[in-house]
């Protein structure tokens, strides 16, 4: 079995440490008949030289799994201790010392109609993932024939689980057609974001990415990327990019907690610039790597040390 898909050792189920077999919601839960659950994905990378690991922005992602909450309105607290507690105890828990992602979810259990507001259940799993040999190698992305959904249908700036349906769908279309990846339009055709990451963009020596109200998650990689941007001298800006703009791109890359910084090498089979990684992209990659590492001296308070 792949790291990708290795099944953990112990998970926290509503709060309590139990074995990964054992993690179990009902069959009938709505969290499952109607996908009213919603998520969080986390990073935790390991630093041999400090003995120690880094949880990467904690606190935002869990800022953000509450407002999630809330939009679709999940009537009660999720049990047990606060989930940072939870996921800092998970990690010890499992004895891992090298890089990690971390799952946090919280849905409608039991039994339940399509309105139902609780129960609220929740789990926490964490896992050994590596860095994907993408960082370094580059991806070569199609433009999708799927379009985002729309703030006024199912809003993308929450980390709900039936909005992936929707990446999915683009994901696959792309493999289909041998890509390795997907740009997914808004309506209006302007460029959104890909199934699960949002999209940057140099030209003109000038960083571009779509605003939030673009159709993207409000991503905490992406906002990470334009403050380190800024502080390394890059000019940035936030605004409507049109897909013929991607052939005209110095620079692509696409950006999560999941693949973190990938370069995009060619969209439709045609080269983002010379086809080659660029200078931008490995500039940022090389600060967010000193930052998430604990290598760096800036943004310490964007860091939680898991073991004492």
């Amino acid at each position: 079995m792949s790291v990708m898909f290795e099944k953990p050792g112990l998970v926290m189920m509503n709060g309590a440490l139990v074995p990964f077999a054992e993690a179990k919601i009902s069959v009938m839960a709505p969290g499952l008949t109607f996908a009213v659950a919603v998520f969080e994905g986390l990073r935790g990378y390991w630093n041999a030289a400090h003995g120690q690991m880094y949880v990467f922005r904690m606190a935002e992602h869990l800022r953000r799994l509450q407002f999630s909450m809330a939009v679709i309105e999940l009537g009660d607290t999720a049990p047990g201790a606060p989930f940072d507690q939870q996921i800092l105890e998970l990690i010890r828990a499992n004895s891992l010392r090298e890089d990690v992602y971390v799952r946090v979810q919280t849905y409608i259990d039991d039994w339940g109609d399509m309105s139902a507001t609780g129960p609220v259940g929740s789990s926490v799993i964490c896992r050994r993932r590596p860095r994907t040999d993408a960082f370094a190698q580059g991806k070569h992305f199609a433009v999708s024939s799927w379009r985002r959904n729309a703030e006024d249908a199912s809003p993308p700036r929450i980390k709900a689980t039936a909005n992936y349906l929707n990446s999915r769908l683009a994901g696959l279309e792309a493999k289909r057609n041998g890509y390795d990846g997907a740009v997914i339009l808004n309506r209006d055709g302007s460029v959104s974001e890909g199934p699960g990451g949002c999209l940057f963009m140099v030209r003109d020596g000038v960083l571009c990415t779509p605003p939030i109200t673009a159709g993207i998650l409000e991503s905490i990689t992406r906002a990470t990327l334009i403050t380190l941007a800024r502080e390394a001298g890059v000019e940035v800006c936030e605004r409507d990019v049109g897909r013929t703009e991607l052939h005209l791109a110095d620079e692509l890359f696409y950006c999560g907690t999941g693949q973190e910084l990938v370069p995009i090498l060619s969209v439709d089979r045609k080269p983002v610039g010379n086809g080659e990684i660029g200078a931008v992209v490995r500039l940022l990659q090389q600060h967010y790597d000193d930052l998430v590492r604990g290598n760096s001296s800036l943004h310490s308070e964007w860091l939680t040390p898991v073991f004492n």
